[in-house]
């Protein structure tokens, strides 16, 4: 299953990134010079009522260049309420630059982490983050196993 990879400019609300004030809520767009110094519109978002000295995640779009493909590889019941399962998520690179995905995978149940092949972060009780560096025109692959109590 392909799954689109999502682009965020992520930043903190501070002077020092040449803001530092409160910022209303309603649209945001970002511009970004091109190879001669012009502006490139390059997306929208929608924000909150954002306070100085907060971080800002700004959702731009999605990426036409980098691709995810998600799929279960394996699949066991060890009893009436406990499973292991293995996913195996491919991602590749079409850039010219190295890149860095993060992969936000949604975990139900009282689960644990049995093997990985990048570092997670759990951060929910149903959630695992991973960083995938992907190197320029290449692919890498996250597999990760858990055991779900349910």
């Amino acid at each position: 299953m392909k799954d689109a990879v999502m682009v965020y400019y992520k930043f903190k609300n501070e002077e020092k990134a040449g803001l530092g004030i409160p910022l209303p809520a309603g649209n945001i767009r970002v511009y970004q010079k091109d190879s001669k110094g012009g502006l490139l519109f390059v997306g929208e978002d929608r924000i909150n009522h954002t306070p100085k000295d907060e971080f800002l995640n700004v959702k731009i779009g999605n990426a036409f260049d980098v691709v995810s493909e998600r799929k279960q590889t394996d699949y066991k019941s060890l009893g009436s309420k406990t499973w292991e399962i293995e996913f195996e998520i491919k991602i590749r690179n079409h850039k010219d630059t190295a890149v860095t995905v993060e992969v936000n995978e949604p975990i139900g149940g009282d689960w644990e982490m049995l093997s990985s092949s990048f570092k997670y972060d759990k951060t929910a009780a149903f959630a695992a983050r991973f960083e995938v560096p992907v190197k320029a025109g290449g692919e890498s692959v996250l597999k990760y196993r858990i055991r779900a109590h349910w």
